[in-house]
């Protein structure tokens, strides 16, 4: 065929022709026996072959032209599959294949089986350049042809791509069809739900005092008002509450009263017991009564002291607002606030029963602060309440005592958080599934 610069009309006839016909392939086999064969009525060429990649070096032919398949064990064919695994040039244009770097056995080869010239031809799909035309004749390639194969190359890999896609949802199916990918599927999702996991829970969590001394009234009576301010470091024996003393001035005042008079009965007695045998008879009472109305007097003056209550030793007064205890009426043992040392803390955890665990001393369990989220906590726990109590949210809580093992500069009394409580391990499945199996079994009443 004649190869003038410009295509004459049989010429682009015959391209369209060609278009058409990859176009209409209904197979891959189809289409690529239309790209080696039927490629001829548009470009002079002697022998055509279709190479696809195969795995991930590897090339395969997949199509020869004027043969119904592929000899596999043909020198030609090998011959072609060398080239392409280690001498395919660098690119996606068509390319005149050199033999700069070919090694001695793919030359040798080349001048017994293909004489002449080689063209590659990229075919691109969406899988890149996975397939080459592979064209060889023994004139010369001129840009006219190698212009022409271009454009093959592109209608040719346009019509590949909607195979490509069909074949990869073919797989796809094939695979999903698959009662071995089903089966893999099931003993995948059950050896992960057999994966052993800690089972944990959240629960609100205060840092407080671990033995905090208790700052009670010692009599019945009204606070008048407080003398420290909420988280005050106090000393020992610094005033803390000072409580109304009025009654108690009252009844020091009486019990003095009462004194005098028992002391003067006393006395006019015993002047009268040298005369009298009455009054030395009444002396001994009179005595015990003189005795007693002292003792009430000195318990009156100690009732007085009373009134204010200091504190036994240092640490942090913990209470709250001191204007909630100004003019309130307290009985006798009633808390007022408490006196902590500010380094010696523990974590009270209030675990609602639905998320009651089974845990033991020494279980591990991290605070996450509200007001340091991101910076966790380590600690364990030290004692878990026997029943279940009703808090002041109304809710049915098991109490949790743990100890930090760490002490942060930002830790301080009355933080507070969430805690995580971490217990045995068990299946994931029994993680994933014990709240929904409970929540059924209370429904149904099994």
């Amino acid at each position: 065929m004649s190869e003038p610069n410009q295509f004459d009309t049989a010429q682009l006839s015959a391209l369209f022709d060609v278009e058409h016909r990859a176009r209409k392939a209904e197979t891959l086999k189809a289409l690529r026996y239309v790209a080696v064969n039927d490629a001829r009525q548009v470009i002079d060429y002697q022998q055509a072959a279709m190479v696809e990649r195969s795995g991930v070096n590897g090339w395969r032919i997949t199509a020869l032209a004027n043969v119904p398949s592929v000899d596999r064990n043909s020198l030609y064919v090998q011959w072609v599959e060398h080239v392409m695994a280690h001498h395919l040039p660098v690119g996606s244009e068509p390319t005149v294949l050199g033999t700069d770097g070919m090694d001695e056995w793919a030359l040798a080869t080349w001048r017994e089986v293909c004489p002449g010239q080689v063209l590659l031809v990229p075919m691109n799909t969406r899988e890149s350049s996975a397939s080459w035309l592979w064209l060889t004749r023994e004139a010369p390639w001129q840009p006219a042809p190698i212009n022409l194969a271009a454009h093959l190359g592109e209608v040719f890999g346009h019509a590949m791509n909607a195979f490509v896609q069909t074949r990869q949802r073919a797989q796809w199916r094939s695979r999903l069809r698959s009662s071995r990918l089903w089966w893999g599927a099931l003993v995948l999702a059950l050896l992960i739900l057999c994966l052993p996991v800690r089972l944990s829970a959240l629960a609100p969590a205060e840092v407080v005092a671990r033995a905090p001394l208790m700052v009670s009234s010692p009599m019945d009576g009204v606070v008048d008002h407080v003398l420290v301010e909420p988280n005050a470091q106090v000393i020992k024996g610094q005033p803390l509450v000072k409580l109304q003393d009025i009654d108690a001035q009252a009844r020091l005042k009486v019990a003095d009263q009462a004194l005098n008079v028992a002391q003067a009965r006393y006395e006019q007695a015993r002047q009268e017991a040298f005369g009298d045998a009455k009054s030395r008879a009444s002396m001994a009472a009179l005595s015990a009564e003189r005795d007693l109305r002292a003792v009430q007097r000195t318990y009156a003056e100690v009732q007085l002291e009373q009134v204010i209550l200091r504190a036994d030793e240092a640490g942090l007064a913990i209470f709250d607002d001191p204007n909630d205890w100004a003019g309130r009426p307290v009985r006798t043992g009633e808390r007022i606030m408490q006196l902590a040392d500010p380094l010696d803390r523990k974590v009270n955890i209030e675990l609602p029963v639905d998320d009651a665990l089974v845990l033991s001393k020494g279980a591990p369990i991290t605070l996450f602060l509200d007001s340091r989220p991101l910076s966790p906590i380590e600690g364990e726990v030290e004692r878990v309440s026997y029943k279940p109590i009703i808090n002041g949210r109304d809710q049915l809580i098991y109490h949790v005592s743990a100890t930090l093992e760490e002490s942060p500069d930002f830790l301080r009394i009355g933080l507070r958080g969430t805690a995580r409580i971490s217990g045995d391990r068990v299946p994931l499945a029994y993680y994933l599934f014990r709240r929904p199996l409970a929540g059924l079994r209370q429904a149904l009443g099994v």
